[in-house]
């Protein structure tokens, strides 16, 4: 049986959520479709870690001006931000491909919404409905389905902890604009007496937006990829993931990570959180800091509540945010229909 032709555009790297997100895919879906990993920068081909990957899976990848004439075949894009000014979305129409694009984000990239208009764009895909509300305008009359976000349960398993020093930290991208203006502050007015705070990914940029603040040896400031995702994940008792007000979360990547391995996640609400997880059982969804506050003590000061709430959010986001089977077809309904 000859397997559907998936070119996917995009890089499988260890670190942002769609490198993460293609890097989870293509296992995924290789069973399903003959893929072809597609890269808009030379770059990437002499990156051994993502070149090992494709290679691990038996796949191979091409320059953009590579791709062969595939009348009927899918391209599917996952956030490029370059894919419409570079010219490369025309490239891969006139080679005859049908494209499906995925944003990921909560805004549009430079010439998205020309391209949809002119019909470059054949399917538009969200990870949430949140997500697709943001688009409505740009993407109406354009073929649309969510797929929501796939992440390897194998990737991320559930391990039962409890430091000796109390732990909350979080994982994202080092973007200030993720964090609110007071983080720093924000972690240590919660009341905590003996705790360890831990953030991963740390870099310059945040150096220089909270220079304002005395770090003490209480703060662990992780580079990027010092620590695997799952490693990282496996230290913190809770995860406490506070939002820059500018910033509205597509999906929420990280929090079911935590999920998956035990960590308890504490998040705000105004995003899409509430179709994560179910408050007071599989976490908490805070309106305040002072629910914040409220969550993260009574979490610290009962065990017992605490390692039964990180089970259960462990069995959900397995069995109801990153089921292997309902994932596959999710995306050849997707990708195929």
């Amino acid at each position: 049986m000859t397997l559907p032709r998936l070119f996917l555009i995009g890089v499988p790297a260890r670190v942002g959520g769609a490198a993460t997100k293609i890097r989870h895919l293509l296992p995924l879906l290789r069973a399903a479709f003959h893929i072809t990993l597609v890269f808009l920068e030379r770059c990437w081909f002499r990156e051994p870690d993502v070149m090992g990957f494709i290679k691990s899976l038996g796949m191979q990848a091409i320059f953009i001006t590579d791709v062969p004439a595939s009348p009927g075949a899918v391209a599917l894009v996952i956030c490029e931000p370059k894919i419409f000014v570079s010219g490369a979305i025309r490239k891969l129409k006139a080679k005859g491909l049908r494209v499906v694009f995925s944003n990921e984000m909560m805004f549009p990239f430079e010439g998205e919404a020309e391209a949809a208009k002119e019909g470059l764009i054949d399917k538009a895909l969200f990870v949430s409905d949140f997500q697709r509300r943001a688009f409505s305008r740009i993407y109406e009359g354009v073929s649309q389905a969510i797929t929501g976000n796939f992440i390897d349960p194998g990737e991320f398993p559930f391990k039962p902890r409890r430091n000796p020093v109390f732990t909350i930290g979080r994982l994202s991208r080092p973007d200030a604009e993720k964090f609110p203006h007071d983080f720093p502050v924000f972690y240590e007015e919660l009341g905590l007496k003996s705790v360890r705070y831990r953030v991963m990914a740390w870099d310059g940029s945040l150096d220089k937006a909270f220079c304002w603040h005395r770090f003490g040896p209480e703060w662990d400031l992780i580079p990027a990829r010092k620590e695997t995702a799952a490693a990282f994940l496996h230290s913190l008792d809770l995860f406490v993931y506070p939002i820059g007000h500018r910033v509205q979360e597509s999906w929420g990547r990280s929090t079911v990570e935590s999920m998956l391995t035990g960590a308890v996640p504490v998040v705000p609400s105004g995003h899409q959180f509430h179709n994560l997880m179910v408050h007071g059982e599989s976490g908490f969804i805070c309106e305040t800091f002072q629910d914040f506050q409220g969550a993260v003590m009574r979490l610290h000061d009962d065990y017992a509540h605490r390692s039964r709430m990180a089970r259960i959010a462990a069995e959900h986001a397995r069995e109801n945010l990153c089921n292997p089977r309902t994932h596959r077809e999710i995306w050849e309904r997707a990708l195929l229909a």
